[in-house]
């Protein structure tokens, strides 16, 4: 190590080594300097020595390597560096989603993880995804959605589902897995009783991973971490509302990035209008030079001058050349705009000032999580509500153009009528909690406007029901049903009532007349209902809203329904709990408590058709 030490820097290491054990050396100043020193050593070590070296062996044979964060995650060092090396970078985040540590989005390094792929040019991000302690066999779709959409929000571009378990033994009890013990992961497996939907869940991400990675993203502020290599920051910042950042590195600022009509601009084309230094206690003469030239060539940087220099490389000529930048860059240190070459320092103000200096408006008000991305001739944006609600209102975006929404979960593109005024336009928008859509913007829309003559609506509730159920579960093969209640309040016996996978809901109804649409609304299901109409596949519904189109699949006279339900298996679960081995009908490692009160399951309602005539 004092080899390596002495190798990148001009003083040697072994009189400093009390600091990294919390001694002060000399006073604290000096300390600190060192023990920056110390940290960009380490960092260098293991961004080149060890991932590097990997990366090159892997290539030399063929091979591509995507690996997770460390690097200032769980040691002090550079946290965005590291990845330069890897084809994928990559994160990971939990179920369910908490305010704790596991669970929480500090947990570990999205946010870094996304920006080092944009700023060395990765156009996957990778999460290991739905890893958890909490395994249950009740995970809900629902809930596995909206932890992906907030991430997705965050850059994530890929899901790396955790764990999908092989399991070659024919025939077996369901689940019939060794997944569990106490459980890493969420159970995506070919004995689950959903297993046959997956397709639905699949397409959805499919289709987001796709429009994730086309194009550029777009973020107005690049943050600048700092020379100091302090460990992962916070991604939950008191940020301005509206705006979208990535965080910066030493390295990318020295080497990846150039000035072009007053942007921040890296070699793959990702745009930044704005250097953000929130956090310069300490920087190095080199990071404050390149920054002069950044403002020299026309940038916009937001910030104030550091207090000190961040080394003890360099000696004297590193203070003077720390000196001559500062006041190059700051001059006498006033609050406010300042000219510096063709570009400007904006100083002693909060950032949401300094952007409103820079005429940087938001690229998106409204309350709701989002993602930006552009490409030519389009631009479009990730939408989806707050965790734990829907939303409702007005939002406003900082683009122009004919306006779509375009719906992963179904690949459907309609026009949304819009409200345009100075290069902004205002679209109003209903989500559902774990809801999401693309707000495309186009030049020119081939998608016809949204007719304005509604015709007449009438609702009509569906009440009557023949429920089946499969044989071999302890519930009758056939119930009619004349009000929708959960299979655990049905009037059957324990057994039945404890069923845990696919019933099936049928019933007819008359139409006398063409309809121009008729949305079939479910109400609420749990958790999975596959729709067929007059013997004809609709849709599968796995997350609000449960409604969907099918007039084109109706018929003048009588119409037949079909749903069928699938739920998790816990309810199952929690009765074999309490049964003796050998007359249990599943087999799991981790049971749940025979305690357990049973869950909702099933078709609950109310079910109606909205229908508008011609």
């Amino acid at each position: 190590m004092e080899r390596e030490f002495a190798r990148r820097n001009d003083y040697a290491l072994r009189r400093w080594l009390p600091a990294v054990l919390g001694y002060v050396v000399d006073d604290p100043e000096v300390s600190a300097r060192f023990l920056r020193d110390w940290r960009g050593t380490i960092s260098a070590l293991f961004t080149e020595n060890f991932y590097g070296t990997m990366a090159r062996l892997a290539r030399g044979n063929g091979l591509s390597v995507t690996y997770e964060t460390a690097a200032g995650d769980v040691f002090p060092a550079d946290i965005l560096e590291y990845f330069k090396y890897a084809d994928v970078p990559m994160c990971e985040f939990w179920q369910p989603f908490t305010e704790g540590y596991v669970g929480s989005l500090n947990f570990k390094p999205v946010k870094p993880t996304a920006s080092a792929a944009r700023l060395y040019g990765k156009p996957r991000v990778a999460a290991e995804a739905f890893t958890s302690f909490s395994h249950t066999w009740d995970e809900h779709w629902t809930m596995l959605k909206e932890i992906a959409n907030l991430h997705l929000s965050e850059g994530v571009t890929h899901l790396v589902y955790h764990t999908y378990t092989h399991n070659p033994q024919r025939p077996f009890l369901p689940p019939g897995t060794s997944f569990g013990g106490p459980g890493i992961g969420t159970p995506f497996l070919r004995g689950q009783t959903w297993w046959r939907h997956m397709r639905a869940i699949n397409d959805y991400f499919a289709r987001c991973s796709y429009m994730q990675e086309r194009g550029w993203p777009v973020s107005d502020v690049l943050w600048y971490l700092g020379d100091e290599l302090n460990g992962k920051p916070d991604q939950n910042p008191a940020f301005l509302a509206g705006y979208k950042y990535d965080y910066c590195n030493p390295d990318a600022l020295l080497h990846r990035l150039r000035v072009e009509n007053g942007r921040l601009l890296t070699p793959e084309g990702i745009e930044y209008r704005v250097l953000w230094l929130p956090d310069n206690c300490r920087m190095l003469p080199e990071t404050l030079e390149r920054i002069l030239g950044f403002l020299r060539e026309g940038a916009t940087v937001v910030g104030d001058a550091p207090e000190g220099l961040a080394t003890l490389n360099g000696g004297k000529e590193a203070q003077r050349r720390f000196d001559r930048a500062v006041r190059t860059i700051w001059g006498r240190g006033q609050a406010g705009v300042r000219r510096v070459g063709r570009g400007r320092v904006i100083s002693g103000l909060p950032v949401e000032k300094a952007l409103a200096a820079a005429g940087i408006a938001p690229d998106l008000r409204g309350d709701v999580l989002w993602a930006h991305r552009r490409t030519e001739g389009a631009d479009w944006y990730f939408v989806c509500p707050q965790r734990g609600g829907g939303f409702s209102g007005m939002l406003d975006f900082r683009c122009a153009g004919d306006v779509e929404l375009w719906d992963p979960a179904t690949g459907r593109r309609t026009r949304l009528a819009a409200k345009t005024a100075e290069d902004r336009t205002r679209v109003e928008l209903e989500l559902p909690q774990s809801g999401s859509c693309y707000v495309v913007f186009r030049p020119e829309s081939d998608l016809p406007l949204p007719e304005t003559a509604a015709g007449t609506t009438v609702e009509r509730e569906l009440d009557d029901w023949t429920l089946r159920f499969p044989a071999g579960w302890g519930a009758p093969g056939r119930m009619e049903l004349t009000e929708l209640l959960p299979w655990r309040a049905l009037r059957m016996p324990d057994e039945g009532r404890a069923f845990s996978g696919t019933a099936v809901y049928e019933t007819t109804f008359d139409l006398r007349e063409p309809l121009k649409s008729c949305t079939l609304d479910l109400g609420r299901v749990e958790m999975i209902a596959a729709v067929t109409v007059n013997g004809r596949q609709v849709q599968t519904l796995w997350a609000p809203p449960y409604r969907t189109e099918i007039a084109e699949y109706l018929r003048e006279g009588e119409n037949r329904l079909r749903i069928e339900v699938t739920g998790t298996w816990f309810n199952r679960l929690v009765y074999d709990a309490g049964r003796d081995p050998g007359e249990r009908k599943t087999w799991v490692i981790r049971w749940p408590s025979p305690d357990e009160p049973l869950r909702d399951s099933g078709l609950l309602g109310p079910v109606r058709l909205v229908m508008t005539d011609r």
